[in-house]
């Protein structure tokens, strides 16, 4: 657990909810979530706990937050305790939220019943007790480890093909047509893929399916894709617990292939390769935090709990990442400890606010300044009984 002091050293909802998410919305005095002097998201009941997880896609900017020495870390100016978070996966942070394990569950697919994401125990007419906001924002890439060849050319029918298991050598023709004058060594491609429930799943199975048209055997699904029914075809494969394994097994295992956040590959400098991908024109293009912003933007006045995902064409704009997605925050609107309901409210309307211009140096991307809006009208509905909990300023 990360524990942060008084007087420690300074450093630098529902689906119905949220088809007005991106409308417009009155703006707060500039101060509250900036973590500037007297911004009131810092003053929060002394001895506040709160229990996170879900999600790994954003782990490392949680992390971030909650660590005192971060020079945009989350500072109370009471004692207050964060747990330790999960990056159990983002059915985990739905189903642990629904049943109030966590006070935030994160998962990169909210819940919602036309997407096919509520958890056990919530229904299409009570996922409105939960509020829901995206809190981060960033893309997922195609990784694999061939020692020297960065960059290589891959498309979505060829990456459809390697996990379904038609292609299984590295030199194999189809990849060697996408990168004229490479020399493909003849390898066995080690699949990687998640073993449980994940978001970053569910992002690049949506990219898969919208860029190859449907031609993708089981479409968009956050599910395992090896298991029961086999809908994934790869037979050499390697289950993985989250991005932090992903990571791992794709930097020390050769001529493994898989798909994670683009953080966890900055976090391994030179030894985890990326694939380029076909932006809407074709063009292969190499992820870069422009080009994963330029998706966000693109697409920001569309996203609701039902339309979450921004993939491949959803822009129709060139130079755009093609596999960008969005972490949710999900908490209970009516709070059962207004103190740790407290804590939970200001730090993520703290992470959405001020705390995003960090975003960038932790691997991901600010969020559209009309996300971040309807985020803050959204935690302002947050209550522990009769009591708002957070109190935006005029």
């Amino acid at each position: 657990m990360n524990k942060i002091r008084n007087g420690a050293a300074k450093a630098a909802t529902g689906a119905a909810a949220l088809t007005m998410l991106v409308g417009s919305v009155a703006g707060a005095a500039a101060a509250q979530g900036s973590g500037g002097k007297g911004d009131i998201d810092l003053a929060v009941p002394a001895g506040a706990t709160i229990a996170v997880g879900g999600s790994s896609f954003s782990a490392p900017l949680y992390a971030y937050f909650t660590t005192p020495t971060s020079a945009g870390a989350y500072k109370p100016t009471t004692s207050v305790t964060f747990g330790a978070n999960s990056a159990a996966g983002s059915g985990d942070g739905r189903t642990k939220i629904a049943s109030g394990v966590y006070n935030i569950g994160f998962s990169d697919q909210p819940m919602d019943a036309a997407a096919g994401t509520l958890p056990s125990g919530v229904t299409a007419s009570t996922v409105k007790n939960f509020v829901q906001v995206p809190w981060a924002l960033g893309g997922a890439v195609v990784g694999y480890h061939l020692a020297g060849l960065n960059n290589l050319k891959l498309s979505a029918t060829v990456l459809s093909q390697i996990y379904n298991g038609k292609i299984t050598s590295w030199n194999d023709d189809q990849i060697a047509a996408l990168n004229p004058g490479v020399t493909l060594p003849a390898k066995t491609i080690k699949v990687a893929y998640r073993n449980a429930s994940s978001g970053t799943t569910y992002a690049f199975t949506d990219y898969l399916a919208k860029a190859t048209q449907g031609r993708t055997p089981s479409g968009a699904s956050g599910s395992v894709m090896e298991g029961t029914g086999k809908l994934w075809g790869a037979t050499n494969i390697l289950g993985e617990a989250n991005n932090a394994a992903m990571a791992t097994e794709l930097s020390t295992t050769d001529g493994a292939i898989g798909y994670l956040e683009y953080s966890y590959v900055l976090a391994h400098p030179g030894s985890i390769q990326t694939a380029q991908l076909q932006d809407a024109a074709g063009k292969f293009i190499a992820p870069t935090l422009k080009n994963i912003a330029q998706a966000a933007t693109a697409t920001a006045k569309t996203i609701t709990a039902s339309n979450f995902s921004i993939t491949y064409l959803a822009s129709g704009k060139l130079d755009v990442w093609p596999l960008v997605t969005y972490t949710w925050a999900i908490l209970a609107k009516n709070q059962t400890s207004a103190d740790n309901g407290e804590l939970a409210v200001k730090f993520l309307d703290y992470a959405t606010q001020g705390g995003q211009k960090f975003a960038g140096a932790n691997g991901f991307v600010a969020l559209p300044p009309l996300v971040q809006k309807a985020d803050r009208v959204l935690l302002g509905t947050v209550v522990s009984g009769s009591t708002v909990l957070l109190k935006l300023k005029k």
